[in-house]
């Protein structure tokens, strides 16, 4: 029995097709609104449409395949899709060849159009593109815009940490070698190396310790007259590094400010030394002006006594 009525059912299916019966006939649990197997139309031809509202899902004997939600999620080998396309399980994507169209995946701008898309690894000079590549003989990832971009920018990921690099507009294959200058380094123990200016609204220096040792009542103050010998014979103050020296290797700015600071606390205490000798001989002379005062009254006293006895 359950033999012949598939065998009627075939034949129903095969003459219905061969009676070219519209899809848009064709409903299931006679609510053609939120159940139909229908067509709309395209370019030249007729396109399958689907609606269930409930969702849709197509698997094999080997599992789940694809689950389209009610609330539009899609899901590949996975049931319950979080987003518009929930993955479980690897991805493979990209053309036949490495340079060769869009060759991975596009990120569209707002208005759609191919001249303003993003991509990973397209070497079409009308794609704003960026491109993740391993390099085989350093170990190298990195991240690059194509030939369409003003400039070529390059971010490498190693061993010794991370570079950022960039050139001027190129047209080269994505495999091929590209020659770009390093503008700045960051090493895996943090340190930072930048090839150009550097501008900020705020710079905050952490070292220890300051140069308020200056103000101990144990510190050994230079004498002026040493300093004064040091300038003339080095030409560059005591402690402070040399122009050459600062030239071919640089300056460490934490460094380098506390030395200044000491120098100034240095420079303070001999302000405040001469302060105190410039108010001592205020004082001393004072006592010089009064005697002298004194003098010269006792002089006028005594030329004017001798001139009455004459």
């Amino acid at each position: 029995m359950k033999k012949a009525f598939l065998i009627i059912s075939l034949l129903t299916f095969g003459f219905s097709f061969s009676q070219n019966l519209s899809f848009d006939k064709l409903y299931g649990n006679s609510d053609p609104t939120y159940y139909y197997l229908g067509h709309y139309p395209v370019s030249g031809s007729d396109g399958l449409d689907i609606n269930w509202y409930g969702g849709i899902r197509l698997q094999t004997i080997s599992g789940l395949g694809i689950q389209l939600l009610q609330d539009g999620n899609v899901g590949l080998g996975i049931a319950n899709p979080t987003e518009k396309l929930d993955v479980l399980g690897n991805i493979r994507i990209g053309s036949t060849h490495s340079t060769e169209g869009v060759n991975a995946l596009s990120i569209r701008y707002l208005n759609g159009s191919l001249n303003n898309w993003g991509s990973l690894r397209s070497s079409s000079a009308t794609f704003m593109s960026f491109g993740v590549k391993a390099d085989n003989t350093v170990s190298n990832g990195w991240l690059s815009s194509d030939a369409s971009l003003n400039s070529r920018l390059a971010m490498t990921m190693g061993n010794g940490g991370f570079s950022f690099l960039s050139a001027n507009q190129q047209s080269t294959a994505i495999n091929s070698p590209v020659t770009m200058a390093e503008v700045m380094k960051i090493t895996t123990a943090g340190n930072a190396a930048l090839q150009g200016k550097f501008e900020a609204k705020e710079i905050k220096v952490t070292l220890t310790p300051t140069a308020d040792f200056v103000f101990e009542n144990d510190y050994n103050l230079p004498k002026l007259e040493e300093v004064e010998k040091h300038i003339k014979e080095k030409k560059h103050l005591p402690e402070i590094a040399s122009a050459k020296e600062m030239e071919k290797e640089g300056v460490n700015v934490g460094e380098f400010q506390i030395k200044l600071l000491q120098k100034i606390e240095e420079l303070t205490l001999y302000t405040i030394e001469q302060n105190k000798r410039i108010k001592q001989l205020n004082e001393e002379n004072k006592e010089l002006k009064s005697k002298f005062d004194e003098i010269t009254d006792l002089k006028k006293q005594v030329q004017q006594l001798l001139s009455t006895k004459k």
